[in-house]
């Protein structure tokens, strides 16, 4: 457990948090003392979010692709709070399929969600971080900084945010505001983000293999609020990969081609039009993807390895569980699994039918 009070009275926006990683996020820096405003598309979702969670917070309803209402909820929040010391940029939404499956409609509103309303909320939120020297935290990915099949959409827009972000950076350090700007890079994480993504094959993706719970990514984001670093690569899994990717580009991208298959094999009917075009009806922390505790993340944020015998057996038992299923799906996992493009006129069809949500404050 982390200490309580190191960031009581400090004004915090979070985006996204009415589901996974946000909804985590929100209650541990409540637990802090700190002062929220919660930010996301969906009214009810964040409204029952902080009733549940008895959070004593700003609820801002609204679509971060929207400008102008971004700029409306974050002057809201602001005179409600008497300022702002803390930004979480959170949201985040993604396309599922090939680059070519992927309706360009979809694309585009996956960058706009993930890229383009991040720079929203910080275009609108810098001048008053500046005014009390404040501090930026971004849920990163580790795919700002290596690539992924079947999430081209979301890895672009990850990969233009880190830009993004480590040139604001040096921008505030050349004018000595004082604003300090922190990424958490996670790998895979067990949010809702699997369960709900707007996918150009039908199908939902298989479930990943193993992943981090989401309560590890938001306690990193509690700790760089408190501490921040540049840039914190979360988890001995995400570390590994990332290194890999570095050192031996052809083995890591052997293995990419190997979890798209993966990811490609499944057969669970997605939801349509999916969480692109659809708000968060209801407060969700997590979708059932294997997630477990990491042992490497509690020495990064804490600074002592903490060893539990629990947790290095759910990771031995995750790693069986691995290479049984991979055994069974051996014979997809050795071919490309053939791309699905929809007709010309079935894809208008469902361009012209798409809800086009927006909501504000």
């Amino acid at each position: 457990m982390t200490p309580p009070g190191r960031l009581t009275g400090k004004r915090v926006l979070i985006t996204g948090a009415s589901s996974g990683i946000g909804l985590v996020a929100a209650r541990l820096f409540a637990d802090e003392g700190a002062r929220l405003a919660l930010l996301a598309r969906g009214r009810e979702a964040l409204e029952q979010s902080a009733r549940d969670m008895r959070l004593d917070g700003i609820v801002l309803p609204v679509d971060v692709t929207d400008r102008h209402a971004v700029d409306d909820a974050i002057h809201e929040a602001v005179a409600q709070l008497g300022g702002l010391d803390i930004l979480v940029a959170n949201a985040a939404a993604g396309a599922f399929g090939h680059f070519l499956e992927v309706d360009p409609d979809d694309f585009d509103r996956a960058v706009d969600i993930t890229f383009r309303g991040a720079v929203n909320v910080v275009r609108a939120a810098l001048p008053h971080l500046r005014e009390s020297r404040g501090t930026i935290v971004a849920t990163a990915s580790l795919l700002s900084r290596v690539p992924m099949p079947s999430w081209s959409s979301y890895s672009a827009a990850k990969h233009a945010l880190r830009g993004f972000f480590n040139s604001i950076r040096v921008e505030e350090r050349e004018q000595r505001s004082g604003v300090r700007i922190a990424m958490v890079h996670p790998g895979v994480v067990d949010t809702p983000f699997w369960a709900y993504a707007t996918s150009a094959t039908g199908r939902k993706p298989r479930v990943p293999p193993e992943a981090y719970t989401a309560h590890i990514v938001a306690r990193a984001l509690v700790e760089n609020a408190v501490k921040p670093k540049r840039e914190v690569i979360l988890g001995g899994g995400t570390l590994l990969f990332d290194k890999t990717f570095l050192v031996s580009r052809g083995l890591a991208e052997r293995l990419l081609v190997v979890f798209d298959r993966w990811l490609r094999s499944g057969e669970e009917r997605a939801p349509h039009p999916g969480s692109l075009w659809r708000s968060t009806e209801r407060p969700q922390v997590g979708a059932g993807v294997p997630a477990r505790h990491s042992m490497l993340a509690s020495l990064q944020l804490s600074g002592a390895m903490q060893t539990h015998r629990a947790a290095l057996r759910k990771l031995l038992l995750q790693m069986a569980s691995v290479v049984r299923k991979a055994f069974e799906l051996r014979h997809t996992l050795r071919g490309p699994v053939p791309e699905q493009r929809q007709p010309d006129e079935a894809a208008e069809s469902t361009r012209t039918a798409r809800p086009r949500e927006r909501a504000s404050t």
